[in-house]
């Protein structure tokens, strides 16, 4: 196949069509420029499709619990829009017990969801104006439901003893729970222009902090939820009185499902006890350092809760924290490249850390009607949390530089040849392929007729002369007889082919 065939055949449009598609792909849009069409479609869908699906449990959910229950379904709408709003972490109020503790396993799901229908229509190289539009489109429906479910309450208020919240409260909650999932689900196919929208400029130690705080919170959580396991069978005992107030089989299935869904709280409430801060249940609380008078619920959730005295071996267990954060700093000392940015890197990642578990705490935490607030005391979490990752960090991130090789990836040594034969192989599948696409025209590929006769200047020394096809006689003259026929191209094109 000739090169100039192939040129024709894989140029197509009009003459000035790439000239005016690069002019038009320079300039940026402003920020009132409307998506195309289609845009706008994957946009709706990221703003409805989770909201509809949540709605839709919601409802089952209600709908269920109430058909079990026997209860009357003239109060269904209200309860499908106080179920929305706890499931947003929206404290409510029942008569004069307000009900702040609310499970973090729906919470957990909708955030979850929303993440990846927006993580699924992030463009390729999208530009600050595209992630605009897309975090816009995953706060709109959940907002606009919570405006429907906030006044769905206030109008049942009148005949159930449900209180309707704040408008600001729960509009504050969805919107920073949905901006959280915005965040991460641009920043897990984008994050690299999630960054360049930052106004200033994000140096690497910072991104590396960020990977290794990411690796410690959910050291962090596995040690806590194995703690919390093993705990729950040490005090196994206690699995008869948590289900004393269950009279039959359906209020024991609902409070098994309900200590299910409390289940990440006790998980946060483990990681606080482990780092050494205090639980507290009220005007008690539980620590390793000591017990104090708590109210603790009977509940299946809180079954693995330590009851006093302290014993004197619990504070060994500070020993995990600070070897997650020792852990934390190796992974530092050994993938860091710039050794004057790694101790930078190291309080990056105890600080994003210390962070994620303060957020998580506020979370996992609030009011619980008469026994008052349930959750880890805030201030002593972040001052431990804040020691053992930034001190462990430290320690890791010495003794990696000194005691430990870098982190490297491994090249393959026995098998290089073979490697090198395979990508070459690749290669030729390639331009099989490019073959196989010369198949895509019917006609066959036109012949080239050559007809010529070369003789070199007088003047030079070296006589080279390319004769007709078929003559044995040397050319004696200097003359130059060339000719090249080609016939018109298959598709009938505009040119002559000569």
């Amino acid at each position: 196949m000739s090169s100039r065939n192939a040129l024709v055949r894989r140029t197509s449009g009009s003459p000035g069509a790439g000239e005016s598609a690069a002019t038009g792909s320079d300039r940026e849009p402003g920020w009132w420029a409307p998506p195309s069409p289609e845009r706008a479609r994957t946009l709706l869908l990221v703003a409805a499709r989770p909201t509809i699906c949540a709605l839709a449990a919601t409802v089952v959910l209600v709908l269920l619990v109430m058909l079990t229950t026997d209860t009357d379904l003239t109060s269904a709408p209200g309860a499908v829009g106080a179920t929305w709003l706890a499931a947003h972490q929206v404290p409510l109020t029942v008569g004069k017990t307000t009900l702040g503790l609310l499970p973090l396993v729906p919470t957990a799901l909708l955030i979850l969801v929303a993440a990846r229908e927006c993580a699924r229509a992030v463009p390729n190289r999208p530009t600050p104006i595209e992630l605009a539009w897309l975090t816009g489109a995953v706060l709109a429906g959940p907002l606009l439901m919570t405006a429907v479910c906030l006044a769905v309450v206030g109008d049942a208020a009148g005949v159930t003893p449900l209180q309707p919240p704040g408008a600001l409260t729960a509009f504050g909650w969805v919107l920073v729970l949905y901006l959280g999932a915005a965040a991460a689900g641009i920043g897990s196919r984008a994050w690299r222009s999630l960054c360049a929208s930052v106004p200033i400029e994000i140096p690497d130690w910072a991104v590396l902090g960020a990977r290794t705080a990411r690796r410690t919170v959910l050291r962090m959580l596995g040690c806590a939820a194995v703690a919390t396991v093993i705990s729950f069978f040490v005090h196994l005992s206690r699995l008869d009185g948590a289900y004393q107030q269950a009279h039959n089989v359906t209020d024991v299935l609902g409070m098994t499902l309900l200590s299910l869904l409390y289940l990440p709280n006790a998980v946060i409430a483990a990681a606080g006890l482990l780092s050494g801060a205090a639980v507290q249940f009220g005007t008690g609380s539980v620590g390793l350092f000591g017990v104090t008078a708590a109210q603790v619920p009977a509940i299946p959730a809180l079954i693995p809760v330590p009851e006093g005295p302290a014993s004197a071996w619990w504070p060994v267990l500070l020993v995990i924290p600070l070897a997650v954060g020792v852990l934390g700093g190796i992974e530092l000392g050994r993938t860091s490249d710039d050794r004057p940015g790694a101790p930078w890197a190291t309080l990056t990642s105890a600080a994003l850390a210390t962070l994620t578990f303060l957020v998580l705490a506020v979370l996992g935490g609030g009011m619980l009607g008469a026994v008052g607030r349930v959750g880890v005391d805030l201030l002593m979490l972040v001052v431990l949390m804040g020691t053992w990752f930034g001190f462990g960090g430290f320690v890791g991130m010495v003794f990696a530089h000194r005691f430990l090789a870098p982190a490297a990836a491994a090249e393959p040594v026995g098998d290089y040849d073979d490697e090198y034969d395979d990508y070459y192989d690749e290669d030729d599948f390639y331009y099989d392929d490019d073959d196989d696409d010369d198949d895509y025209d019917d006609d066959p590929e036109p012949e080239v007729e050559v007809d010529a006769e070369l003789v070199t200047d007088i003047d030079d020394d070296v006589e080279v002369s390319i004769a007709a096809p078929g003559s044995a006689e040397q050319p004696g003259e200097d003359i130059v007889d060339a000719e090249v026929v080609e016939p018109d191209l298959p598709e009938g094109g505009k040119g002559t082919g000569r």
